[in-house]
């Protein structure tokens, strides 16, 4: 017997919550990462190629450059894909005939 009547929805809903909230903790820790590392990785091979190509500091740019705009680009339609994939079905998206 329990002590308040539907204490069993209440629960259920704070562990979807706190699911919720772990994933969300956890897709911002990848997409931090991801920023972080993308670039850096880019740039120790462009620093490689500026040592093998006599150019100093040209392909380390060039490249750490291309690795951040390529993960800004990358994040932009992750987003767009996750708002269509939220608004999928609602009311407001029917297209009129």
């Amino acid at each position: 017997m329990t002590a308040h009547p539907g204490a069993e929805g209440r629960a259920e809903r704070s562990w979807a919550e706190r699911r919720s909230l772990n994933n969300a903790f956890g897709e911002a820790l990848a997409y931090a990462f991801e920023f972080a590392v993308t670039p850096v990785l880019f740039a120790g091979l462009g620093w490689l190629l500026d040592r093998w190509l006599g150019t100093e500091p040209v392909f380390i740019v060039v490249l750490a450059a291309f690795g951040f705009i390529g993960v800004c680009i990358r994040t932009v339609y992750r987003y767009k894909d996750k708002v269509e994939l939220e608004e999928e079905g609602k009311p407001w998206t029917r297209r009129r005939r």
